[in-house]
């Protein structure tokens, strides 16, 4: 029995030593350079649109390719045909339609280069829109 207690004495002393004596070790944690920063830009709109007409922004912005463009928009009246979109560097409008009086769509860029937000009324009178841009 007592040879028992003190074997068991003996573990726990080297266990509690082990304990003591194991080295402390430094971990790199991420830095600045390490982390992905994604910045995004957004803005605001508010312009009225005549009829059979198309408004483009004063100002383009460069995006890469596989970024993204988010257009959010509102339009008076809810019963006007209009096309909201981005006109590429190729110069074509890629757009898509409003529905009852709203937008709200991402657009996914496949080529590199300027773009400009565009919007196109088709009905037979003004309309107004507002909304927002995210890129």
């Amino acid at each position: 029995m007592r040879l028992k207690k003190a074997f068991c004495l003996l573990l726990a002393s080297i266990l509690a030593f082990g304990c003591l004596a194991m080295d402390a070790g430094a971990v790199q944690t991420e830095t600045e350079s390490d982390t992905l920063v994604i910045e995004r830009a957004s803005g605001r709109f508010s312009v009225d649109v005549s009829k059979q007409s198309t408004f483009t922004a004063d100002s383009d912005f460069f995006l890469d390719v596989g970024e993204t463009v988010t257009i959010t928009a509102t339009y008076t009246p809810r019963s006007a045909s209009v096309d909201f979109g981005l006109i590429a560097p190729d110069g074509l409008f890629y757009s898509l339609p409003g529905q009852r009086g709203s937008f709200s769509e991402t657009f996914k860029i496949d080529q590199r280069g300027y773009y400009t937000l565009a919007i196109r009324n088709n009905s037979d009178s003004a309309v107004s829109v507002s909304g927002t841009v995210t890129y």
